[in-house]
């Protein structure tokens, strides 16, 4: 089951990609077209790819915040953590045989 969904995530995050690249092609291959005016389907094209390059680019800012959020507090229990733990001559295994 745990095989299924990480094939699955990895086939989604590839098609992703693809369609962030194939996007950012046609816009910079098609910037200089000859346009026809109104009703131009190569603007139109240009469009739907400015449009799913802005959509694309507000999440990956959204999780990159995610990101960094989880990441700071990782940081902070870590250390939280470790400031709570004391050093006793039982945590050291000291024998006292005086």
């Amino acid at each position: 089951m745990v095989t299924k969904r990480r094939f699955a995530a990895a086939i989604l995050a590839t098609l992703i990609l693809v369609a962030v690249t194939a996007s950012l092609f046609i816009v910079v291959h098609e910037a200089d077209h000859d346009c026809i005016g109104e009703g131009c389907p190569i603007c139109a094209v240009v469009a739907v790819c400015q449009n799913t390059l802005k959509t694309l680019s507000g999440a990956l800012a959204v999780f990159a915040a995610i990101a960094a959020s989880v990441c700071f507090a990782v940081i902070l229990i870590t250390g939280f953590n470790a400031s709570l733990h004391n050093e006793t001559p039982i945590s050291l295994k000291v024998k006292l045989l005086d």
